[in-house]
């Protein structure tokens, strides 16, 4: 199994970020290898909550289907995979820091077959795309004026 993580000070109030880095849906946003992502409901994550996203490895794109295993609002959400190409588990951290928020991304992947042999480079990948993709939802979050109501308008 590997495992990356990333964190990234956003200068934003713990609630505005969870509202919006808690909420799947907003991903294509700000996730750069990820293609579709829907939610069979609406809104925050919450537990048992089913997502298909595709995904976009190495030239290769894969449908994973995942539900949501933990939701506390403000602090953690995760999520595994479930019956997919590749077995995937990942969780989100949102800790207050003074008037900012800590977000935390952590990514497992427990590779199958041939896939094991790409781990070395799947390691150094997936560790450029959090950084990549937590810095630009940072600049995201920070420079959109009112994050919460301008954001879930693009996806319109």
């Amino acid at each position: 199994m590997i495992t990356v993580r990333h964190a990234e000070l956003i200068r934003l109030p713990l609630t505005e970020v969870y509202g919006l880095l808690g909420c799947y849906e907003y991903d294509v946003l700000w996730r750069t290898n990820l293609r579709a992502l829907t939610q069979d409901r609406p809104g925050l994550a919450r537990s048992g909550m089913k997502l298909q996203q595709t995904v976009r490895l190495f030239d290769q794109e894969m449908t994973i289907w995942a539900e949501v295993t933990a939701a506390a609002p403000n602090r953690r959400i995760a999520h595994e995979s479930v019956d997919s190409p590749v077995q995937l588990w990942e969780q989100r951290l949102f800790e207050r820091v003074a008037k900012d928020t800590l977000f935390t991304y952590e990514m497992s992947l427990e590779l199958k077959g041939w896939q094991r042999l790409m781990a070395p480079l799947l390691i150094h990948q997936l560790q450029r795309l959090l950084r990549t993709d937590l810095a630009r939802v940072k600049q995201l979050l920070e420079e959109t004026p009112n994050p919460l109501i301008e954001l879930p308008r693009r996806l319109i």
